[in-house]
């Protein structure tokens, strides 16, 4: 593994936590509050400059960075910091929750440029040669002549050669009376003529082929990751379903979520079994996955407009928020069951590195993604992490006193030692995952594996 397998996660973590802390800063500087270090990185100081009053500087550890406020500590009596509204903690109630708030809120506002720029930039999209997949009798477009296995070469003079082209010739349809379609058959070529409406309900009824049932990608983390599935691997059977293509795959674990389910796969020749119980992804338990996806043969780029991009970058940004803490909510509610999906900076930057060898689409969206997971879990009124900060705040502005010396220390505390065992936690997850990985990999083929999430 060369140093450029590291590269896309550090330069992803890097800018999410940098715009995380840039938005601290700035609503400091905005709100008096004198910034006494502001470093693009962590640990010792590379280079720098002091100005105002503030030392910007590059940091070695090319991680983010951080802001160092006056007045953000107790003094060692553990009383609160002498001064005035120049000091953190000392500011006013309402100052220190828009300082607080502003460094989420710099992430949800990356989120949101993030996803533009990829609609701009262009999503990735699947597409298939020009072949006619499965095509029921009950079908008007069997009616018509056309079969499963034929290839359309031609569609009101357009030449074509993969799906996408077909949905391009036929976006101007409407313009025509009527429209032609050219196929072959075992090389003999046959068309297709008809009024509009009709070329509609002949196109309405045409997919292209399944694709195989073979693994394109493993999701770090999940079942079938910590199973020793990999990229390549030919799924045979699930359980009592043969299967013929990729999507029988989900057929044969819909509705049994938590349930062990026998997968018979085939690797460089060797057949082999696998014991996997799939994740449960709804309150239903109908629900199920273990985290693969099919193989991405063609692709064709989706770009849109400025003036497309940005209401689809809302709705992105409102999906993953939705997404995120409905995450969030069943982590903290079923600890255990989730446990294997919590993951650190190694986690994320594998997570990196995997998106970024599927394209920079896939790396842009994990960007956003993680900025809103850096958003979410900073609210969390938790001490030491901005939540935690807000509620002081705002417990001060309710109650018009300021929050003792001692009432602080105590809730900082707690929350070191919230968040001390959370870090131990997921550095434990970290740092075991890819070693469990390689030992389900190299056991895989060799005997049967059960991989279940924990229940207990």
């Amino acid at each position: 593994m060369g140093i450029g397998e590291f590269v896309p996660g550090i330069v992803l973590l890097g800018i999410v936590i940098f715009v995380h802390e840039l938005g601290h800063f700035l609503a400091a500087k905005w709100r008096g509050v004198t910034v006494l270090k502001f470093s693009l990185g962590m640990g010792p100081e590379m280079i720098g400059f002091s100005r105002g009053g503030t030392r910007y500087c590059l940091s070695w550890i090319p991680l983010g960075g951080f802001v160092q406020m006056a007045g953000d500590h107790l003094e060692v009596d553990g009383s609160m910091p002498a001064g005035g509204p120049e000091n953190f903690l000392t500011h006013p109630w309402f100052g220190r929750v828009i300082i607080a708030v502003a460094g989420p809120a710099a992430n949800l506002v990356t989120c949101f440029a993030v996803l533009v720029l990829t609609f701009l930039v262009g999503v990735q999209q699947p597409d298939w040669p020009n072949v006619l997949g499965p095509l029921p009798d009950s079908t008007f477009a069997y009616t018509q002549g056309l079969r499963e296995g034929d290839h359309f070469t031609r569609f009101d003079g357009h030449a074509l050669i993969t799906w996408h082209e077909l949905e391009a010739a036929a976006h101007d349809m409407d313009k025509r009376a009527s429209s032609k379609m050219e196929l072959s058959r075992d090389g003999h070529a046959y068309t297709v003529e008809l009024p509009i409406e009709r070329m509609k309900q002949v196109l309405r009824d045409l997919s292209p082929p399944p694709p195989p049932p073979i693994v394109g990608a493993v999701s770090t983390g999940m079942p079938a990751y910590r199973a020793g599935v990999k990229e390549g691997d030919k799924v045979l059977q699930v359980g009592r379903v043969r299967v013929r293509t990729f999507s029988d795959i989900a057929s044969g674990i819909r509705g049994h979520a938590d349930q062990p389910i026998l997968f018979q796969l085939e690797r460089d020749g060797t057949a082999f079994g696998l014991i996997i119980v799939p994740m449960r992804v709804d309150g239903t338990g109908e629900g199920a996955l273990i985290g693969i996806e099919a193989q991405r043969g063609m692709e064709w780029t989706e770009r849109l407009s400025v003036t497309e991009a940005v209401p689809a970058a809302f709705r992105g940004t409102g999906r993953m928020i939705g997404d995120v803490y409905g995450s969030l909510w069943l982590t903290i509610t079923r600890p255990a069951y989730y446990r294997e999906s919590v993951g650190g900076p190694i986690f994320i930057g594998q997570m990196a590195r995997d998106s970024a060898r599927r394209g920079l689409d896939r790396w842009l969206y994990l960007m956003a993604l993680i900025n809103i997971a850096i958003m979410a879990f900073n609210l969390l009124p938790v001490p030491l992490l901005d939540g935690g900060h807000i509620t002081l705040a705002l417990l001060e502005g309710l109650r018009r006193r300021a929050v003792s010396g001692r009432t602080y220390m105590n809730f900082q505390k707690v929350g070191l030692v919230l968040v001390g065992t959370l870090f131990v936690f997921i550095l434990s997850k970290d740092l075991m995952r890819p070693f469990q990985r390689l030992r389900a990999i190299d056991q895989a083929p060799r005997e049967t594996t059960t991989v279940a999430p924990s229940q207990r």
